[in-house]
């Protein structure tokens, strides 16, 4: 997975909007949309996309040891936090997508 494919693949996860992505990136004026087209997004903004969606970019040595945070040092994951609402849609979009991927075997 590429890292367009994987902010694609947040983005679906979360079942949020891009207006919600973008109002927790503190975003506007189509910022989700432009980044998610770009064919080759930098770490930056593949961080800010996950951060947004509820996830954490880091980098993770093969050989073990300390993994490195890629974004802000201590987000607060409480503000990316999806709501109860959210956190369901984005359990019935990821359970789809299973069963989606599940038939394709």
């Amino acid at each position: 997975m590429d890292a367009r494919d994987a902010a694609r693949h947040m983005v679906d996860v979360s079942g949020l909007t891009q207006r919600q992505i973008e109002t927790r990136a503190g975003r506007f004026n189509g910022w989700a949309a432009q980044s998610l087209a770009r064919p080759r997004p930098g770490a930056d903004l593949l961080a800010s996309i996950a951060t947004a969606c509820g996830y954490r970019l880091e980098l993770v040595p093969i050989d073990g040891g300390p993994s490195i945070t890629i974004g802000p040092d201590s987000p607060d994951l409480d503000d990316a936090a999806p709501s109860l609402q959210d956190a369901r849609a984005m359990l019935a979009r990821a359970s789809a997508i299973l069963a989606q991927l599940d038939g394709q075997r």
